[in-house]
C-alpha cells in the first residue's frame, strides 16, 4: 500500500515538474518572440528615419541647386552691366570711382545677396 501511495505522489510530482517546465519553456519562447519583434520594430523605425533624412537632404540639394542656378544666371548680367559702365565712363586718372560706377557695384552686390533670399531657407 505504501508503494502505491509513493508511486502516486511521485507521478504527481513528475507531472507537476513537467507542467512547470512546459510553462517555463513557453515563457522563454514568448520572451524570444518579444525581443525579435522589438528588434524588428527598431530596425523599421531606423529605416523610416533614414528615409526621412534622405528626403530632407534631397530637398535641400534641390533648393541649393536652384540657388546656384539663380546666382549663375545673375552673374553674367552684373558683369555685363559693370563692363558697360566701365566703357561708358572709364576711371579718371586719379582712379576714384564715380557715383554711377559705385552704385552699379553696390546694386550688383545687393542682387547677389538677395538672389537666394527669394527661395525658402535651406533646412
Amino acid at each position: 500500500m505504501i508503494n502505491l501511495l509513493v508511486n502516486k505522489y511521485l507521478l504527481g510530482a513528475a507531472g507537476l515538474a513537467l507542467l512547470v517546465a512546459a510553462i517555463w519553456g513557453y515563457g522563454r519562447y514568448q520572451y524570444a518572440q518579444g525581443v525579435k519583434d522589438t528588434e524588428t520594430a527598431a530596425q523599421l523605425a531606423a529605416a523610416e528615419q533614414y528615409k526621412a533624412d534622405i528626403k530632407r537632404v534631397n530637398d535641400s540639394i534641390a533648393i541649393l541647386q536652384d540657388y546656384i542656378e539663380e546666382l549663375e544666371s545673375a552673374k553674367p548680367q552684373v558683369i555685363t552691366e559693370y563692363r558697360t559702365k566701365a566703357v561708358e565712363a572709364p576711371l579718371p586718372a586719379d582712379c576714384r570711382i564715380d557715383d554711377g560706377r559705385l552704385r552699379t557695384i553696390q546694386d550688383g552686390i545687393e542682387r547677389a545677396r538677395t538672389a537666394g533670399q527669394s527661395v525658402r531657407a535651406v533646412p
